[in-house]
């Protein structure tokens, strides 16, 4: 993929005003940044790899950048458009970290998890937070290939992007994120020195472990424990 210096991402973003832009030109810690131009394979698909699709207000935290960005949950990437209707893509660096939508009240952020037991490096949404626990939610959209009839008397299929369901995650105190538990059996496996207070507060809260809202209650106890 085509790459560019970080430098010129002031001249191609789009700042909040003039002296916003010329700030960022100048950050000492952006001209060694990259960012490359999104390969699009699948533009005649039907769907789409975006949960939003339109590109919204958002910033790079740790770098105070400002642009209109949106997440590509089938690719697991950031792009952001320039005023010249180009669109390009953050690289997966730790300056990257942390993609911040003021007006969603979303926040994206760019981690090491284990996922079905398999390390993976990329973009979770931060749900809600309480004493060094953390809930994440991954957005996902599957990507289906086309499937040409074979016969006269089959009917061809095209190729689509399909919404999936959003899957969470568990951060610890110690840092370590993993796949939420989707059943109180496998809460107390987790946990089982707390197996009666899980089994208590489950029942009492009637738990359901697909619903985002019953997922923060239940990181709100995690912390109690």
């Amino acid at each position: 993929m085509k790459k560019i210096s970080c430098f010129l991402l002031g001249l191609i973003c789009f700042p909040l005003a003039a002296q916003s832009l010329q700030e960022e030109v100048q950050h000492p810690d952006i001209a060694t940044k990259l960012f490359k131009n999104p390969k699009y394979v699948k533009d005649k698909s039907q769907g789409s790899p975006y949960k939003q699709i339109m590109f919204a207000q958002a910033s790079v935290e740790k770098l105070n950048i400002k642009a209109f960005m949106r997440y590509n949950a089938y690719k697991d990437e950031f792009e952001f458009i320039t005023p010249k209707s180009d669109t390009l893509v953050l690289d997966k660096i730790e300056d990257f970290d942390r993609i911040v939508f003021t007006g969603l009240r979303k926040q994206y952020e760019l981690i090491p998890y284990t996922e079905d037991k398999k390390l993976v490096y990329g973009y979770l949404v931060n749900v809600h937070q309480k004493d060094g626990w953390t809930l994440y939610r991954k957005e996902r959209v599957s990507f289906v290939e086309a499937k040409p009839a074979k016969t006269s008397l089959e009917v061809s299929m095209p190729a689509k992007f399909s919404p999936m369901r959003d899957i969470f995650f568990l951060r610890n105190k110690e840092g370590m994120t993993t796949d939420f538990p989707e059943s109180k059996k496998a809460l107390v496996k987790l946990f089982p020195a707390h197996k009666d207070k899980i089994d208590v507060f489950v029942k009492q809260a009637q738990t359901n472990f697909d619903n985002e809202s019953d997922l923060i209650q239940l990181v709100n106890f995690l912390a109690t424990l």
